[in-house]
């Protein structure tokens, strides 16, 4: 309603201290890097049962751990964090079967050799249930999707997007939209479900590393993941751009979730 924007992470139902405090990796991350490193002040309650207001002219050691160490130094009441003059994105989905992986993969991985640092992608496999929830066209289908959020007008959105969609895709839902619905681009569920994911930074992502992905997760043995996404990193994540605190930076050029 101000116009301006905070650097929310990928799914809508995360909690903003739990996020934040470890690190939080969002839609805007290539263009203003991690949540923590936008963190100001914080209210904690330390283990000797003292309510402390810690920012940079006090406590500025406990401020540090706190931006991207995790909960473990106290338990934090508020935060304070800067917000962005950000109000509109062109932001979308591309999905091709999930046979086509290999190609759509390839084309991702060297797409994202020269994006600017306005553009925030994840290219994914996913493996959807037959919920009545989900639009028909995902229900319990295995899809190959790239999706992202460009900070910038419609046509110079199209112009980067037109390799992609030289591809042709079967579902284009790029358009403009309020950073406020960023949260329903990467599909995760709002109400709590049986999960459990894990992620690694990949310091490389040859070709070999692509197609042995696409072919774990599409292969004739079957997968038991859900979904299975490389997330395009840098820009100011980078740890030359990067300021803040213990996770200031991830010094990688992709993370594997």
């Amino acid at each position: 309603a101000c116009g301006l924007a905070a650097l929310a992470g990928f799914a809508p139902g995360v909690g903003v201290v739990g996020y934040t405090l470890g690190g939080g990796l969002g839609w805007l991350a290539r263009s203003h890097g991690l949540a923590a490193a936008s963190v100001t002040a914080a209210d904690v309650v330390t283990a000797d049962g003292v309510l402390r207001r810690v920012g940079p002219g006090s406590d500025p050691d406990l401020l540090w751990a706190l931006r991207g160490g995790g909960g473990s130094f106290g338990i934090v009441t508020a935060l304070e964090f800067r917000l962005y003059p950000i109000t509109t994105v062109h932001a979308g989905a591309l999905a091709w079967p999930a046979a086509e992986a290999r190609r759509v993969l390839r084309a991702w991985r060297a797409w994202t050799a020269a994006l600017p640092a306005s553009v925030t992608s994840v290219a994914r496999v996913l493996h959807l249930p037959p919920l009545p929830e989900l639009p028909p066209a995902l229900r319990g289908r295995s899809l190959v999707v790239v999706e992202a959020a460009m900070q910038e007008d419609a046509a110079e959105a199209d112009r980067l997007l037109a390799g992609l969609r030289a591809l042709a895709p079967e579902q284009d839902s790029f358009a403009d939209v309020p950073v406020a619905d960023l949260g329903a681009l990467h599909l995760d569920p709002v109400d709590p479900t049986p999960t459990a994911g894990h992620g690694v930074l990949l310091a490389d992502l040859p070709v070999e590393a692509v197609d042995a992905f696409a072919d774990a997760l599409t292969g004739p043995g079957g997968t038991a993941l859900a979904s299975a996404e490389l997330r395009h990193l840098g820009g100011a994540l980078a740890p030359e751009r990067a300021e803040g605190g213990a996770v200031a930076a991830l010094d990688a050029p992709y993370a594997l979730f």
